[in-house]
């Protein structure tokens, strides 16, 4: 008896311990937290695994409070108010805009503006690979350099890790000057190591400018284990260049501390046709939940058709509840997912998405001509996204992204034609045929639990 008493104290000491342990972290997580999925998801982790937990939450989870948005005197619509409230743009009246449906086409543009550079070229991607495309592209940077032209390069150090470091010694030896974005160095971890640099920018002499889904890397070209990659990217000329180098300017900044003169570095074209473009951007600060704002507002403002592609689809609450609320108001709304996608854990929680969303009226299809790789949102003939943004969690509230606001019906016309012919090579998920394993159904909903985390 006189042992069984000091062990059921000490079981009651650490029942204390784990309580006020979570009731302590509780009140910082669902202060930090403000969406509701988020803090419940890390307030179970935390109560399961104390230490473990909250290890995690500092790394992966914190957020530091966000200002307010600034106030707006913009007159437009809910999407381009959400915008410039968060970025501080507006759409940019004046532009001319090449869709690049694929790598080749992207490839080929980027390499035919990269030699016609004369003064400046600025680089930021979240993958660099040292493959064929990645030292093609590198032995351009690198002349450029030599011929007296300002090179800059950011480049995610997750994202790159497989750049060698004797190519980027040897784009330093000529004059390259290149930042790596949030290095992970073991053990000096920050609470930023699970926020990455995903952006893809190119800005050449001020003039020419792209932005979209595809990354330095071959298998954009070649296709890989899943196939031939299908993605969406810009080349963009007129007003809309400024904001793309304004934006790579403070990237440039916040990883350099240099501050570079944005006058330098914007040149004035001759653009007239009228083809407005708003950048759009999420990165700690006032941005953080633009881009997911944005979308829900473009659902919700639609009247007749909402066309979605993204390669992970695992919606924010705001967004998932817009798409629902369309279908159920008698808006056609169809969702573009990849067969499967280079991440088997995202795709079993896409999964259970998918009976919700059919229930509501979504019509789902799944892309089976290789990866589908594109981050496209379509409104009916008015409103196309084309960007680095997919449409998950860990995207739209961590992640650094951007995204370009089209509002041109000719080239929304052209996306959704595009989106049409995808649909070619889709099979659509119906509520009769949809019956996935319940081993596969089970772990799909316990891992959604946790979906805010990834």
């Amino acid at each position: 008896m006189a042992r069984i008493v000091p062990a059921v104290r000490g079981m009651y000491i650490a029942l204390t311990l784990h309580l006020l342990w979570t009731l302590g972290a509780a009140a910082v997580i669902t202060r930090r937290q403000r969406i509701p999925a988020s803090a419940a998801a890390w307030l179970a982790l935390v109560f399961l695994l104390p230490v473990a937990g909250t290890l995690l939450y500092v790394l992966a989870g914190y957020r530091r409070a966000v200002p307010a948005a600034e106030s707006c005197d913009c007159r437009g619509d809910a999407v381009e108010q959400i915008v410039a409230r968060g970025c501080g743009t507006r759409p940019a009246p004046r532009n001319s805009v090449s869709l690049l449906h694929n790598g080749s086409n992207a490839f080929t543009a980027l390499i035919a503006a990269l030699q016609h550079a004369v003064r400046s070229i600025h680089m930021e991607y979240y993958i660099i690979r040292d493959d064929r495309i990645g030292r093609t592209i590198a032995e351009i940077l690198i002349r450029k350099a030599r011929a007296g032209l300002e090179v800059r390069v950011i480049y995610d150090a997750v994202g790159s890790w497989r750049l060698s470091r004797t190519t980027l010694r040897r784009m330093h030896d000529a004059g390259v000057r290149t930042a790596a974005f949030e290095p992970v160095r073991f053990p000096w971890f920050t609470t930023r190591v699970s926020r990455r640099n995903h952006r893809k920018i190119v800005v050449t002499d001020g003039r020419v400018a792209f932005l979209g889904g595809i990354n330095i890397a071959k298998y954009y070209l070649d296709g890989d284990y899943m196939g031939k990659w299908r993605d969406e990217h810009l080349r963009i000329e007129g007003d809309a260049v400024k904001d793309l180098q304004r934006l790579f300017i403070a990237d440039w900044a916040r990883v350099t501390d240099e501050c570079l003169d944005l006058r330098r570095y914007v040149a004035p074209h001759g653009i007239r046709q009228r083809l407005p473009i708003q950048l759009a951007w999420s990165e700690e600060g006032p941005s953080r939940l633009t881009i997911a704002e944005a979308f829900a507002a473009a659902v919700v403002r639609a009247r007749q058709r909402v066309r979605i592609c993204s390669p992970y689809f695992l919606p924010p609450t705001l967004i998932l509840d817009a798409l629902r609320l369309a279908a159920r108001g008698g808006i056609r709304v169809e969702v573009m997912i990849p067969t499967c996608s280079d991440s088997p854990f995202s795709d079993l929680v896409s999964d259970s998405y998918v009976a919700d969303l059919l229930d509501a009226g979504v019509e789902l299809y799944r892309y089976d001509n290789g990866f589908l790789h594109a981050k496209l949102v379509i409104v009916d003939d008015t409103l196309a996204s084309v960007g680095t943004a997919n449409m998950d969690y860990r995207s739209l509230t961590d992640n650094l992204e951007v995204t370009a606001f089209i509002r041109d019906r000719e080239t929304v016309r052209q996306l959704a034609a595009t989106f049409d012919d995808d649909l070619a090579s889709c099979r659509r998920i119906t509520r009769a045929e949809w019956r996935p394993p319940l081993w596969r159904r089970t772990l799909g909903d316990v891992l959604r639990l946790v979906s805010p985390l990834m």
